[in-house]
């Protein structure tokens, strides 16, 4: 069941209709010529326009079960509390559009903005 809310969100997360990647941070390391270099952070920003298209996708596409595990799945990946977590910012407006979603749903979660960017290991 994890497996596939993680997959779910990811799908979400990435759909360039919904997310657009121009604030989006990805921090990348260092290569030789003709190779992909390594991704040592990614970090997917939403702000008010993209939180309402992503409250539409998953309240569209998804049951009510799996709108409460995709939102929880979003919930922890913005929380920064959690080393391997913080790959989601929010803005203060776009945090408000998924806490209406939560209000709807039930949920007793709180987003909250201003996560920051992970560290790049590089520098």
């Amino acid at each position: 069941m994890t497996i596939r809310t993680t997959k779910r969100v990811e799908t979400l997360l990435s759909n360039k209709t919904i997310n657009s990647e121009k604030n989006d941070y990805h921090a990348y390391g260092r290569t030789l010529p003709g190779h992909t270099p390594p991704l040592f952070g990614q970090q997917y920003m939403f702000g008010k326009a993209e939180a309402v298209k992503l409250t539409k996708a998953i309240g569209a596409n998804y049951d009510v079960a799996s709108q409460k595990r995709v939102l929880k799945e979003i919930h922890a990946r913005s929380s920064t509390n959690q080393m391997s977590k913080g790959t989601v910012a929010l803005t203060r407006d776009a945090a408000a559009e998924l806490n209406k979603l939560a209000t709807k749903l039930g949920l007793d979660l709180k987003f909250t903005s201003g996560q920051p960017r992970p560290i790049h290991p590089v520098g």
